[in-house]
């Protein structure tokens, strides 16, 4: 069920699924916490997308990416870390499908959400997180796993309210509508 009552199949998705999807969005993701809740401090999936949305500031197509790449989180399943999405091709066919119908419905290049400048930002922006946010591990290496870490977490601290305010105040600038 989303945030407006509507009951969605996140494997079967439509077209009138993604209506208002920026609050959809702002909801569900200012809820939902990085790396499964076991951060030091609370840091949300939101917070991850406002950061990539100022890593790329000056390119408004890559910011509209950045603040929607995780929209099947929002519309689906919730976080789902990669490792777990590879065992689950089921989950990684559902999360493309949406990312596919999205673009449609928002006027995006699909193609552009695997670009090589996206996925490197994102995984970059997880070791940050990870490397700032996570327990520490003396046996495990984020950068030896994933490359080398980049952008700044957004707003460590801020309440669940003011994520959500900044998400919906960002994507209504990039995309005009919620």
């Amino acid at each position: 069920m989303n945030w407006a009552g509507n009951l969605i199949d996140p494997f079967n998705l439509k077209e009138e699924d993604f209506e208002n999807a920026g609050m959809q969005a702002a909801v569900t993701l200012s809820r939902v916490q990085r790396f499964w809740g076991q951060l030091r401090e609370p840091y949300t999936v939101a917070q991850h997308c406002l950061s990539l949305v100022e890593y790329f500031d000056g390119d408004k197509e890559l910011q509209a990416i950045a603040i929607s790449h995780e929209i099947y989180e929002a519309m689906g399943l919730g976080d789902i870390p990669t490792p777990v999405k590879k065992m689950l091709p089921q989950v990684k066919n559902a999360e493309n499908q949406a990312l596919e119908m999205f673009a449609k419905l928002y006027n995006l290049d699909h193609n552009k959400f695997h670009t090589e400048i996206i996925k490197s930002a994102d995984k970059g922006l997880m070791v940050m997180e990870a490397r700032a946010l996570m327990p520490k591990n003396p046996s495990f290496s984020w950068e030896e796993q994933y490359g080398s870490p980049v952008g700044k977490l957004y707003k460590l601290g801020a309440t669940e309210m003011e994520v959500k305010r900044d998400f919906l105040l960002k994507w209504q600038e990039l995309f005009g509508r919620l």
